[in-house]
């Protein structure tokens, strides 16, 4: 799977893509930065021509409107939701808190 993203792109004209976190079936996720207030922030994104199935763009709006209804200090704060139409794609974002620390993995 491509990253659509690379170090220093800035998305939706806010986000600084700071490093590529991950990258899984469903997408890839990046650390960036708010460029508005200097928060660190985590982005998910997903492209619609690389999802295959239209289930996964379904439960990617799941979490988002899940996430933003929580508020937990284990979980992390929903900042934002939106898409930016690219040729002959689109690009769904979440934006949420980033959580420093290890993974599940580490």
């Amino acid at each position: 799977m491509n990253t659509p993203h690379t170090s220093n792109d800035i998305i939706g004209e806010r986000y600084q893509v700071l490093s590529l976190l991950g990258q899984g079936s469903m997408g890839s996720t990046y650390a960036a930065e708010d460029r508005a207030n200097g928060e660190r922030v985590a982005i998910k994104v997903l492209s619609l021509r690389q999802m295959g199935k239209w289930k996964i763009l379904e439960l990617f709006e799941r979490e988002a409107r899940v996430l933003q209804n929580l508020n937990h200090p284990n979980i992390p704060r929903y900042l934002d939701f939106f898409y930016i139409d690219i040729s002959e794609d689109r690009h769904f974002y979440l934006v949420h808190e980033l959580f420093l620390g290890e993974s599940l993995a580490q």
